[in-house]
């Protein structure tokens, strides 16, 4: 090919067809193509077995098992290629080897020689690749060149179809499941459970911390069907929080059950660096992930020491990412959830760690997304609401359309419900789909009302203020110079939003004394 630098690759990717920014598509005829990336591996010398795979789907969680996963390895000094999706700013982020990306240099002598490669083998499918498809056939080559030991690999979409699934993997992960791509995946958690079970192999072991009946009961019925040995979240390991009132930081165990997990394993007193009690399900599924690849390669060394260190370093922006500028000013957290069940475990997230902030959210969301079940949500526990739309993606939804969805909501918006409630399991006890497991008894509470207000603190906000402002950077700007140290701003709504207003936020308006973290 003719490409000279990163620009020019760059912008050969970007003339592809990306599903990331269109609305509606569907996923017909992609078993087919499924068919043409395996033989093109085939062709290519099958990069994708000259390492360990670690292949990880689900609707949320994914991103943060993906990086405490590699955290863990890398500190038991193992070589980990990550392939993930969306990326922030860099399509280089995709792709990173011991949490750094691909440089320029390195993307452009590799990506130019594998196109010439497939072109000479066959210029149609060459000419038909996706934009991820293509970047994930780049993953496969760049991390047996760089002869990783494990690669950590996030599907994209779905899982049964993901350009991702032709990868040999050793260990999957399913991390949860919850309604999102309904046009895609289909209607029910059933079917999007069998979607996303499509990533289980013969003989692969399979972990999970999806507790719904209806999709869990599809995910062990494809796995039965694999013979894949399945392990569970509170039956083949469990997790305990050992500091339950703790605001910010929260102590954990995790532990293994007899003669229900392959390795015999226990280790106390762990902590995250990643705000959030949902991280401390997605911690649990990445110790037994690196479990499970120890008991298959005698090159992976596991020392607790090294799991409880790569727990705490791990760190991810833009889930309950928290920037605090300074004493006198807000308080911001960026979180890229964008669908309801995202979104209430940000809402449990802030509520239960700033309990006496007022709460205001800079919100945009992507066409296709439940902005009306997201919206009521926000009008129960936000005492100011900015409508706005970020710019870098054009499947933004616009403001005016929130506000209108907003007019059109009835006066006392949906409760929580039935996102909680379907993961009572028959012993009465209550499993959060974004947090640990809280023993609670439906049958001792008076109404379910009474349940839901034992998992989300605060009666929902009967006054909010609501505006639209078109541009994301100004409302980011107006509601900084709004508001108050005793104000916390939540931008959120969509991965594109956050990143977006994140950089604007250091570039145009943090000061140089500031504090960062995610605790």
């Amino acid at each position: 090919m003719t490409l000279q630098n990163f620009d020019e690759v760059l912008k050969m990717l970007e003339s592809r067809v990306n599903w990331e920014t269109h609305q509606n598509f569907l996923l017909q005829g992609m078993e087919e193509r499924l068919g043409e990336l395996r033989q093109l591996l085939k062709y290519l010398g099958r990069p994708e077995t000259r390492y360990r795979t670690v292949h990880v789907a689900g609707t949320k969680g994914k991103g943060s098992t993906c990086v405490l996963l590699e955290s863990i390895l890398i500190e038991n000094h193992c070589c980990v290629g990550r392939f993930s999706s969306p990326h922030l700013y860099s399509i280089l982020e995709r792709v990173a080897i011991n949490g750094i990306p691909c440089s320029e240099k390195d993307f452009v002598e590799l990506m130019v020689p594998l196109c010439d490669r497939i072109n000479a083998w066959k210029p149609k499918l060459f000419e038909e690749l996706t934009y991820f498809e293509l970047i994930t056939l780049f993953a496969f080559e760049y991390f047996a060149q760089r002869q990783v030991d494990v690669a950590i690999f996030e599907v994209g979409m779905g899982g049964r179809l993901d350009a991702t699934n032709i990868c040999r993997s050793d260990v999957t992960i399913i991390t949860s499941i919850s309604f999102d791509h309904i046009a895609q995946l289909g209607p029910t958690l059933a079917d999007i459970a069998a979607e996303k079970a499509g990533i289980i192999k013969p003989g692969i072991p399979l972990i999970s911390a999806v507790r719904n009946s209806e999709a869990q009961k599809t995910i062990r019925n494809i796995a039965k069907k694999h013979f894949a040995p399945e392990f569970f979240i509170g039956e083949a390991f469990n997790i305990h929080r050992n500091n339950r009132h703790e605001n910010i930081q929260k102590s954990f165990c995790f532990q293994t059950v007899p003669n229900k997990f392959p390795v015999d394993f226990e280790l106390k007193n762990l902590s995250l660096n990643l705000l959030g009690s949902h991280q401390i399900r997605n911690a649990s599924l990445a110790i037994a992930a690196a479990l499970l690849l120890r008991a298959k390669t005698s090159r992976i060394k596991l020392d607790k020491i090294n799991i409880r260190n790569g727990l705490r370093k791990a760190y991810l922006p833009i889930r309950v990412e928290i920037i605090r500028s300074s004493d006198t000013l807000p308080i911001l957290v960026f979180d890229g959830a964008h669908n309801r069940s995202s979104l209430m475990a940000l809402i449990k997230t802030v509520k239960t760690n700033f309990p006496d902030k007022r709460f205001v959210a800079i919100f945009g969301i992507s066409l296709g997304k439940d902005a009306e079940g997201m919206l009521m949500d926000l009008l129960q526990y936000f005492e100011r609401i900015i409508l706005t739309q970020y710019s870098s993606n054009p499947r933004r939804f616009p403001p005016q359309g929130l506000k209108t969805i907003v007019s059109s909501l009835p006066n006392a918006p949906d409760d929580i419900r039935e996102d909680f409630f379907d993961l009572i399991d028959n012993s009465g006890v209550l499993l959060q789909e974004d947090s640990v497991v809280l023993a609670l008894n439906p049958k001792s509470c008076e109404n379910t009302d009474s349940l839901v207000s034992q998992i989300v603190p605060d009666s929902p906000k009967k006054d909010v203020q609501l505006e639209t402002i078109e541009d994301c950077g100004e409302a980011l700007r107006k509601a900084w110079a709004e508001s108050t140290a005793d104000d916390i701003i939540c931008v959120t709504g969509s991965m594109f939003l956050a990143a977006e207003l994140r950089k604007f936020f250091f570039e145009q308006i943090s000061i140089v004394n500031r504090e960062i973290g995610n605790s």
